[in-house]
């Protein structure tokens, strides 16, 4: 049998008297002919031909097929100009070096980047310059920061807590996941954000009750008190006693602020309850006998009212106000109204007597009842904008019927300024498909008329109503009802009050206007129904 036709790399390689990898890199650099023969080898022809160039293909190749980022910065600190500086060079100091074009990547393996050998073994003036540059800020860089760990001791945080509060701060890290020194200190100076953080620590009732100074039994009369309720559960194991079985308990988790809300309940002597000596009884039993009679008060109120409207109705106890708050989902009509419900309490010759440690609607209940009406045919509108920049003019604008989800106006908006990059990478709406977009001017009538007479709603809805009443100032035309504070109603802030959060939570839609006009009023929706977890109990009470 004869030998096969045409050379395969490797015999290429033997024939030429270069490496298999000179082969592979000649062909990207177009040093190497791609294989001519069907069959995908090399011809005789071409073989000879690369043999005959192959010291001008060593000459642009060299004669090592390159080094890592890491032994690339050995090789950096051995070489003639550098050597007797002692300079520390990483690894991610040679990638900057590359990325600035002074160091050529000339191949790869196994993901990493390989370094062509001659620069790094006679680098020229300018990049031992450069280099000593890049080290000089890494170092200053490393000093001048801190790990997350180091950053969260700093402030006497966990380091969750200090990545959630650097996160609402608007803090960033920076090069090897860094904190600044001076953005730590910031947040560690800062003693609302500090109470804040430590009041939203969750412990466990042992815990709890170290915090408190009292015995974990004085805990447990808080608890029955109806001033103390865990905000979360968490499952724990636990061995029984040496018997060889284990078991999953759900322990209750309290909010530390919530804890330091009790030492304001009044006609309570904390010194008094922290002297009781063990075996003996509590101060604190006493309120714990007399809180059910409240508790199951409003709960009969509650089931009541449940049965009498059909609809969900539920009660939860603050703890910081010491009182009652009761929530309803209302029907189609919007009914029952918050006068209907007081009137009933007030009618109810056993529930009056605690009217005023009840409290009818809370920021919840409040967000729901909103949302019903904005649902309402021919009440409000949904809107959203795309800006060339933050609060910037605007690029696009998109308006929906809050009832039926009908797009009343979809338009892209020509801002007669070019697009900045950050507002680009956000939205992608570039200065050429706004080219011949109308302008605000144009867009403007249209928009007045879909909106007249309507609540006009959006998410973040003061961002909205500024860019707006801002491009109507600079074209000079009259912003109309655009400008009247109460003709807007905030999507975002109602949420962040039915989600029980003093954050303004993000809306996730994909920021093009009527995709986020769309997100909008899908979150308006949900905002008008009672949350999951009531439905659950709700369920759970009507099956048991």
């Amino acid at each position: 049998m004869g030998r096969r036709k045409g050379f395969g790399p490797v015999q290429l390689a033997t024939h030429a008297g270069l490496a298999r990898w000179q082969i592979e890199r000649g062909q990207l650099e177009k040093l190497i002919p791609a294989p001519a023969l069907d069959s995908g080898r090399w011809a005789d022809e071409q073989a000879d031909d690369v043999k005959a160039r192959r010291d001008q293909i060593v000459e642009v190749l060299g004669t090592h097929p390159g080094y890592g980022a890491s032994r690339s910065a050995q090789l950096l600190t051995q070489a003639p100009d550098l050597a007797g500086k002692e300079l520390d060079v990483w690894a991610c100091d040679v990638e900057q070096l590359a990325e600035q074009g002074l160091l050529d990547p000339v191949g790869a393996y196994e993901g990493h980047t390989l370094y062509d050998e001659r620069q790094l073994t006679a680098p020229t003036a300018q990049m031992c310059a450069a280099l000593e540059q890049i080290v000089a800020e890494r170092v200053a860089w490393l000093q001048a920061s801190a790990r997350t760990d180091e950053a969260a001791g700093r402030c006497g945080w966990e380091a969750a807590e200090f990545e959630k509060a650097a996160q609402e701060q608007g803090i960033t890290p920076g090069q090897f996941g860094r904190w600044a020194l001076e953005d730590v200190e910031r947040l560690a100076g800062n003693e609302d954000l500090g109470a804040d953080i430590l009041a939203a620590r969750m412990l466990g009732p042992e815990l709890a009750a170290q915090h408190l100074e009292i015995r974990r039994r004085d805990l447990d009369y808080c608890v029955q008190a109806g001033w103390l309720a865990p905000v979360s559960q968490v499952r724990r194991t636990v061995w029984s006693g040496g018997r060889g079985y284990r078991k999953v308990v759900e322990v209750p988790m309290y909010r530390v602020g919530d804890l330091d809300a009790l030492k304001d309940i009044p006609g309570v002597d904390w010194e008094a309850v922290r002297a009781t000596k063990a075996g003996r009884p509590s101060p604190l039993r006493a309120f714990a006998q007399l809180a059910p009679q409240r508790a199951a008060v409003v709960h009969a109120f509650v089931d009541e009212l449940r049965e009498r409207f059909g609809l969900p109705v539920w009660a939860r106890f603050a703890n910081l106000d010491n009182r009652w708050l009761i929530d309803w989902e209302p029907g189609p009509d919007g009914t029952p109204s918050r006068d209907d419900i007081a009137a009933l309490l007030a009618g109810n010759p056993v529930a009056s007597r605690f009217t005023d440690g009840i409290q009818l609607l809370s920021a919840q209940g409040k967000a729901i009842h909103w949302a019903r009406r904005m649902l309402q045919p021919g009440v409000a509108v949904v809107l959203d904008t795309e800006t060339h920049a933050l609060w910037g003019r605007v690029m696009e604008v998109a308006v929906v019927d809050a009832a039926t989800g009908e797009v009343l106006l979809k338009s892209l908006v020509n801002p007669q300024t070019p697009v900045t990059e950050d507002a680009f990478e956000v939205h992608g709406i570039s200065d050429a498909m706004v080219a011949g977009a109308p302008t605000w001017d144009e867009v403007l009538p249209q928009l007045l008329r879909v909106t007249a007479g309507r609540k006009i709603l959006a998410y973040n809805a003061e961002y909205d109503k500024t860019v707006m009443v801002g491009d109507c100032r600079r074209v000079e035309a009259d912003p109309q009802h655009l400008q009247a504070k109460d003709q807007w109603g905030c999507i975002m802030r109602r949420r962040s009050d039915w989600e029980g959060v003093r954050d303004f939570l993000p809306l996730g839609g994909g920021h093009r206007a009527l995709g986020d006009t769309c997100a909008a009023l899908e979150m308006l929706t949900s905002l008008a129904s009672a949350p999951e977890w009531v439905l659950e109990r709700l369920e759970e009470k009507a099956s048991a």
